[in-house]
Formats: structure tokens, sequence, C-alpha cells
């Protein structure tokens, strides 16, 4: 082929690149609307039409049975379809060994991704949107005969393109691409080896990002995580507090890498009865819920809530709240009811950054900052994917305590070896 011919064929992959992108955007958006109108129809129009009252057993009463009718649906769908959907890094760990991905289930896919979040599960949706994505690009690129690494490469730039949407952060899911997956790999050897896919990667992120803002003008919903606002505290008083925000940050991050290996263990055990798993599942989403509502769900709406509201809630509450919540995505993960775990790993960092702000009196948002960047480097172990996402909704200015914060605990040795990603269950 003429350097013209490959120019032309680079240029129209490209093109097909941004319109892939633009699909995958707009799936998750449609998906999006789905799980929200859902969760709100379960979770409040119908308890207002039941005339629930507040009381905490008329809330535990409403949420067995709805979290036991969720946990009959998932396990059922297991049972006949399989353990699905898988999370973003199985997804991703998939592609890499086999350098394909199956797209004969992609509607049992988007089922199986939308029942644990309509049901209350402490999940976000970055799962089954990504394996959706990824089977719809190997669909398209068999379909067109394209070459496997090209096929590969669209699959890449849509995962990047969903995360980018659901996060609302396009660098995200470039950035989480061209990281080392493990200590074999090097930066510059990777970024080196995928040098004619970043610009690709680009693209799918683009597409995906413009059709999100297109269609969401629609409903008026935005993406990714809410705002931080610019007006906080960057000084010596908030710096001195570094190592405890470190130390915290990686202390309940290896909680959580703790409750993820024993629960996985103790599933393991259980693996041949979904039925059961899927309702202990249930019963920890559904009790959790009655006592300390914000342990349900993803927690990406409820932290705009509590960006407003931390000085006015209890630390206990909060502290709580982090402790149970961080248990119970594993929960949910390792007995069968899947989904992702950055958003409900991220609200739980805020919780803790709040609670220590509380205590000692330091500025929220930098102690938000801190100990989310420190937790959530110490389990995924890609630092510059952290900074991206986290700078979308912290100001610009925090970006060297978050990425200091960032490198420090990503480079802290863990008795779990290294991991790429923070879904857990691999």
């Amino acid at each position: 082929m003429t350097r013209d011919g490959k120019a032309t064929k680079y240029i129209s992959f490209c093109l097909l690149t941004i319109l892939l992108g633009f699909a995958a955007g707009g799936i998750v958006w449609v998906i999006l609307q789905i799980m929200q109108i859902g969760i709100g129809l379960i979770w409040t129009a119908f308890p207002t039409a039941l005339g629930l009252g507040p009381g905490v057993l008329g809330v535990l009463l409403y949420n067995l049975i709805v979290c036991f009718i969720g946990a009959l649906f998932i396990a059922f769908g297991q049972k006949h379809y399989g353990r699905l959907p898988d999370t973003m890094e199985e997804v991703l760990g998939r592609v890499k060994k086999t350098g394909h991905y199956p797209y004969s289930n992609l509607h049992h896919i988007a089922i199986a991704a939308l029942f644990p979040l309509l049901f209350g599960g402490a999940l976000g949706p970055e799962a089954g949107l990504t394996g959706l994505v990824v089977g719809l690009c190997y669909w398209i690129g068999d379909n067109l005969k394209y070459r496997n690494e090209e096929i590969t490469a669209l699959a890449e730039a849509g995962f990047a393109a969903v995360v980018g949407v659901i996060f609302g952060s396009p660098l995200f899911g470039i950035a989480h691409n061209l990281e080392p997956d493990d200590r074999s790999e090097r930066y510059g050897q990777k970024i080196a080896g995928k040098r004619t896919r970043i610009l690709i990667y680009c693209f799918g992120a683009l597409g995906g990002m413009l059709a999100f803002l297109l269609l969401g003008k629609l409903t008026g919903r935005s993406a990714g995580l809410p705002r931080f606002g610019f007006h906080h505290a960057v000084g010596v008083d908030q710096w001195m507090w570094l190592l405890p925000l470190l130390a915290i940050g990686i202390l309940f991050a290896l909680y959580y890498l703790t409750i993820e290996k024993l629960t996985r263990i103790a599933a393991g055990k259980l693996s041949g009865h979904p039925y059961i798993c899927s309702f202990i599942a249930a019963a920890a989403v559904a009790v959790s819920g009655a006592f300390l509502p914000l342990t349900m769900f993803s927690g990406e709406h409820q932290l705009e809530t509590l960006i407003d509201s931390w000085q006015q809630t209890s630390p206990t509450v909060m502290i709580l709240t982090a402790i149970v919540k961080l248990a119970l995505v594993s929960f949910c993960i390792n007995f069968g009811w899947r989904g992702g775990s950055i958003f409900p790993i991220i609200f739980s960092g805020a919780l803790l950054g709040y609670t220590f702000a509380l205590i000692v009196g330091m500025d929220g948002a930098f102690a938000v900052a801190m100990l989310v960047s420190s937790m959530y480097a110490y389990i995924m172990r890609k630092p510059v994917a952290v900074v991206m996402i986290l700078l979308l909704c912290f100001p610009v200015t925090y970006i060297f305590p978050i990425a200091v914060s960032a490198i420090i605990a990503s480079k802290t040795p863990t008795p779990f070896g290294h991991r790429s990603g923070c879904s857990a269950n691999h």
C-alpha cells in the first residue's frame, strides 16, 4: 500500500473511531437515563405512594422486599446466562489476554448491568457499560473485516469513550489505557508502543463526550463527579496534615482490600449457589441502607449533597457510612451484584476526608482531595489516571497535593500485590 493509501486508511479509521465514540456516548446516556428513572420510581415514587414514613422499621421492611426482588432477578440471570457483567478490569484483562471480547450476549450484559444499580447496590455503572461498548466495538470490527490489532485499538478507544463519559473526564480513559498494568511494564515502553493509538483514543473520547453533551441538553444531566468550588485554602496550614491524611487513606485502602479478599473467599465457597449469594448481598444492602442511607447507590449524586452539608453532618455518621460502604462494595461485587467500584470508593474517601476536616478544623476540600487520591491510588496503582479523574472535580490549584498523595500512595508497598485497577475481583 502506498503512503497516501495508508494515510487515507488511517484517517478513515480515525473518523470511524469518532463515530464509534459518539455511539458509545449515546449508549451510556440512554442506559444512565433508564437507571435514574428506575431508581426514582423504586426508591422515591413508590415509597411515597405507599405512604412510607421515616421510621427505621418501615424503611427496613421496604428495603428488604425491594432488594430481595432484585436478588431474584439477578440470581435468575446469572444461573441462566452466566456471571455478568464483567468488571471494568476484567473486560480489559480479557481483551489483553485473548485479543477479543464476546458480543453475542450484549443485551444480557445491559440488563445485568442495570439490575444491581436499580435495586440499591453500592456500585458504579462503569462495569457493565465497559463490557457492552467493548463488545460492540469487536462486533463492528469483525463485520468490517479489520485486523485483530485494529479491532483492539477500536475496543480501547471505546473504553476511553465510556469511561470519559461516565466520569466526565476524557483524559481518565486515555491515561488508564497508557499506564502500566503491572510491574513488568514501564511508562515509556507502553506509551512508545501505543504512539499510533493515542490519537485514536483521543478521537474515541471526543466522540463520546460530544454525544453525551448533545444528548444531555435534553435532560440537563451533566456527567461525572460534582465539582468542588475554587475558593479553598492551599497553604502550610493544610499541608501540615499531609502524612496523617496519607496514612488514613492507605489504612482504609488496606481495609477495603482486606474485606474484598475475605468476601471473595466466602463467596467462592458458595459459587454454585447464585440465589444464596444474591440474597446475602441483598440483605447487606437493605440493612445497611435502612440505618445508613448513604451506603446505597454509587455515591455520585450523594456527593453533591455532601459537599453542601458536610459541616452539618455528624462525624460519627460519616465515618460509619464510609466503613460500611467500603465493605458493601465488596459484598455486592463478590456475592453476585456485579458493578463498578470507582464512584463508591471516591465517595467513601470524601466522607473520611470531611470527617478529618471537622475533627482538626482544616479546609474540607483539601482534606478530601488528599485522602481520596491516596486511598484511590493505593488501590488502583495508577497515579496519573487518579490525577486525571480528580482534577475534573477539584480546582486546578490542587494538582500538586493530589499528585503528591497519589504518587506516594501508589508506590507504597501493599501485601495484596500490584493491582491494575480498583475493581478488585480479578
